[in-house]
């Protein structure tokens, strides 16, 4: 049995965050834990997938870049604390971690969770993360290119 006791500070920091695709300069009001396709749903961004054959005018979006960023404010009294960690349950496949522009995570897995000690970075009053999700095909097309493979699919046009 550990002795020393652990004070947990959980802080909600699921309200406010904003999306937006990389490459473009407007915010648009996100919903964390969520998805980029219901955000851009809820934004009206894109028509309803489920009607109709919208389902192909939303394909673009695996192809996009995606960033979400939430800027919050820490009162002192937890700067003064040894040890201060961001734990994320689940940050969809390759995503790259801020916290006020130095990284803290660079994720490769969605189904395992992510901690950073912040401590470090954090500082009294306005704070920034950002969460920068990269596009899975691209990344994982860019990394078989040099290696001339390529990866059979059913729903891939270029395969006879």
């Amino acid at each position: 049995m550990n002795d020393h006791k652990r004070e947990l500070l959980n802080c909600d920091l699921t309200n406010g965050w904003q999306f937006r695709q990389v490459g473009t300069s407007k915010w648009h009001p996100a919903e964390v834990p969520g998805c980029v396709h219901l955000d851009l749903l809820a934004n009206k961004l894109v028509e309803d997938p489920f009607y109709r054959d919208n389902e192909t005018k939303v394909q673009w979006i695996e192809n996009e870049d995606w960033e979400y960023r939430l800027i919050f404010d820490v009162p002192a009294e937890i700067i003064s604390r040894k040890h201060i960690q961001f734990i994320f349950d689940g940050l969809d496949t390759y995503a790259t971690v801020t916290l006020n522009d130095e990284k803290i995570i660079n994720a490769d897995n969605m189904f395992r969770p992510w901690q950073a000690k912040v401590e470090s970075l954090l500082k009294a009053g306005q704070n920034e993360l950002t969460v920068y999700f990269r596009s899975p095909i691209k990344y994982v097309l860019s990394r078989l290119e040099p290696a001339h493979q390529k990866l059979p699919a059913v729903s891939d046009p270029t395969i006879g």
